[in-house]
């Protein structure tokens, strides 16, 4: 019920925002079905507004509305809005009206829920179970689209986060991925023993919950749900005793000092450092820029539970919304049963650069890997990452403590209670 509070009064403060205009944006041309009628359709046409595809050509574009056009029968056009602030505003405004797109992303958390709260979306859910799962997209991460037992989203974009190896290195040492986090631990002490990073950390200013939170669900994923939705405290015995080990790890040396991710990548591809916790789109980076070989170079495995459970994929995700109120929902849900074929995927993949279902093969087979075992629920749990899944008031104050953390210059006794001390002020402790 806290939780729903707060997402309630953090979607009020965004409808509070100051209203600028729209700003500029984007129609991609439509398909060739013009005109087409759409058995349960009211209008046959459908926009989809979005702030992701702004810096992407017009060609992308096209090639994409003329994809999901034909597939559908349905004309979609796409109306890309030049940032955040102006394509939020264009949202609140008209999201309570017949002339709210049909079609629409979102973000996830505590933004989401109150959208569906509030009843401005439509209930995706039968969509979801008969044309999303069924192509391939891990049903797992519903929980993150889902308010009182509805989905009222579907993803737009996902991105997982696994550790990335050097395969290489691995060979040249004997060293066998690790299945259990003792394993782990002793692939990183084999490691420093012979002058290599174990892991590299990003220096940027948001990352000090990437370790954190796989720490926390390595541990117990109840115990990191638990202090994002504050119902267990920062400064539980359990959370200190996780946060002593993660200590103890980097006393040891078992990471690097935070660095750029241009560096990190380097560091990895030239063997200085022989993992990293990152993202699926970070495989083709290390491919193009590094020359790293998928599959012969690089692979990927997720960080091992510490208690011999599942062990926890985290993701981040996109929602993709149907307006509850558009004259154009009906045609929007006709969009999304063709959205997640592999046609329309393959389309996407190429003009975005995400993959999204196992059913699309990139160019990239260890990012392909990641999502492979997204499939696997028998040894992987899905979770949403920490940012998206904490109160924005705590994430901020957690963000700066925990980098202070990773840098040596405050301890886990030092930053604990700061980040529990907002999140007795946000809920209401």
């Amino acid at each position: 019920m806290k939780r729903e509070l707060i997402a309630y009064a953090l979607g009020t403060a965004i409808l509070a925002g100051a209203l600028t205009g729209c700003g500029s944006s984007n129609a991609g041309s439509t398909g060739a079905n013009d005109g087409a009628a759409v058995l349960g359709a009211k209008t046959g046409t459908v926009e989809l507004w979005n702030d992701k595809l702004n810096n992407t050509d017009q060609s992308a574009i096209d090639e994409l509305t003329e994809s999901a056009s034909s597939l559908s029968g349905v004309n979609v056009s796409c109306v890309a809005y030049p940032d955040t602030a102006s394509y939020q505003t264009a949202l609140q405004q008209s999201i309570t009206t017949a002339d709210a797109p049909g079609l629409f992303t979102w973000w996830s958390g505590p933004q989401l829920m109150t959208l569906a709260e509030s009843g401005n979306l439509a209930d995706l859910t039968d969509i979801w179970n008969e044309y999303v799962v069924p192509n391939g997209v891990a049903d797992s991460v519903k929980d993150s689209l889902t308010y009182d037992g509805k989905i009222y989203a579907v993803p737009y974009s996902i991105i997982y986060n696994m550790i990335i190896y050097n395969k290489n290195v691995f060979a040249e040492n004997n060293i066998e991925v690790p299945t259990t986090f003792d394993e782990l631990l002793s692939v990183c002490e084999t490691l420093k023993s012979k002058g290599i990073t174990p892991i590299a950390l990003k220096n940027d200013s948001w990352a000090g919950f990437i370790w954190f939170q796989a720490m926390l669900a390595a541990y117990d994923p109840d115990l990191y749900q638990g202090v994002c939705d504050g119902s267990i405290a920062y400064t539980d015995d359990k959370v200190v005793e996780v946060m002593h080990i993660w200590q103890d790890m980097i006393d040891k040396g078992y990471f690097s000092e935070p660095m750029q991710i241009t560096d990190m990548d380097k560091s990895l591809a030239n063997g200085t450092v022989a993992m990293m916790l990152e993202p699926n789109y970070e495989c083709k980076n290390l491919t193009n820029d590094y020359g790293m070989e998928p599959e012969e170079d690089m692979s990927v495995f997720v960080v091992p539970s510490m208690n011999g459970e599942k062990s926890i994929i985290f993701y981040e995700i996109a929602p993709l919304c149907v307006a509850e109120n558009s004259d154009d929902k009906d045609s929007a849900k006709e969009v999304l049963k063709s959205w997640y074929t592999k046609e329309n995927q393959t389309v996407f993949t190429n003009v975005t650069g995400f993959l999204c279902t196992s059913q699309v093969v990139s160019e990239n087979a260890t990012s392909n890997q990641m999502v492979s075992l997204t499939q696997d629920d028998s040894k992987y749990e899905m979770m949403l990452r920490y940012y998206e899944n904490t109160n924005d008031a705590i994430r901020d104050v957690a963000l700066d403590e925990l980098m202070k953390f990773e840098t040596k210059a405050a301890t886990a006794d030092d930053i604990l209670p700061v980040i529990q001390k907002k999140a007795d002020e946000v809920f209401g402790q």
